[in-house]
């Protein structure tokens, strides 16, 4: 297809009289069609006059605009074409909400309005939804989605937590456990907070000591200081030895009266 070419031929005016020079050569200037822009606004920026039957020249430049949304320029081409191509004024959705701890990305699709957005969370936050949207019929494809908190597996000496992960999602409920011999000091249950934390603090595991252990051997704390549970067993059976010596060195007195 070739373009419209606009003839154009020199002329003399003369007392009025108006002379064509047909003997000059022709000038032959390309020329585009009007665009076809429904539902928008187009504002022209012509480098030349309007001729007869052609609106717009090689180099003329106009700008398209949709519903008061951003223009996009658009330029006659030596081929007789728009670039870019006319676009076309839809119906569009409005603009994807935003999120905490997170951004959103216009995906490319056509001038005025993105049919696709993506969703992206930043460093430590895990996104909870949909991570693309489309627009259709003026409404997003779904709800925008959140970025949850990711909270650090906790780190506790001689326990465990339930649940074989190394983080753990915002207000996820963990349950700590000790190991055998060890006791749990503060709340056995923490929950992951907005601000990657747990909450109440994370507990300790402390050695565990057998009821009535703790004093032997008169009135002497000796079970914090033993590392082993042999050696409080041997301890209570020591102390349980020194109180059977007491009660027969007793009757012995006794029987001396």
């Amino acid at each position: 297809m070739f373009p419209e070419l606009q003839r154009i031929f020199p002329a003399l005016c003369l007392c009025g009289v108006l002379f064509l020079l047909q003997s000059l050569p022709v000038l032959c200037e390309v020329c585009c069609p009007v665009p076809d822009l429904k539902n928008g606004r187009i504002t022209t920026l012509r480098k030349k006059g309007l001729a007869s039957n052609c609106e717009y020249f090689h180099g003329d430049s106009l700008w398209y605009s949709c519903g008061g949304r951003r223009n996009v320029e658009a330029s006659c081409q030596g081929d007789g074409t728009w670039s870019p191509e006319t676009p076309t004024c839809v119906e569009s959705c409005a603009y994807p909400p935003l999120i905490a701890h997170g951004r959103v990305i216009q995906m490319p699709s056509y001038f005025f309005q993105p049919k696709e957005v993506k969703y992206e969370c930043d460093e430590g936050y895990t996104l909870d939804g949909e991570a693309t949207l489309s627009c259709s019929s003026s409404r997003w494809s779904a709800p925008a989605p959140q970025c949850k908190a990711l909270c650090p597996k906790p780190e506790i000496e001689h326990g465990k937590v339930f649940g074989d992960k190394d983080q753990f999602v915002e207000y996820a409920n963990v349950t700590i456990e000790c190991t055998s011999g060890y006791t749990v000091v503060g709340p056995q249950n923490i929950t992951c907070l907005e601000n990657r934390t747990w909450y109440p603090e994370v507990p300790k595991c402390e050695r565990q000591f057998p009821p009535g252990s703790e004093k032997v051997l008169g009135d002497r704390k000796l079970m914090p200081c033993l590392p082993r549970l042999e050696d409080v067993r041997m301890a209570r059976e020591m102390y349980k030895l020194s109180l059977e010596i007491e009660r027969l060195e007793r009757e012995r007195e006794k029987a001396r009266k």
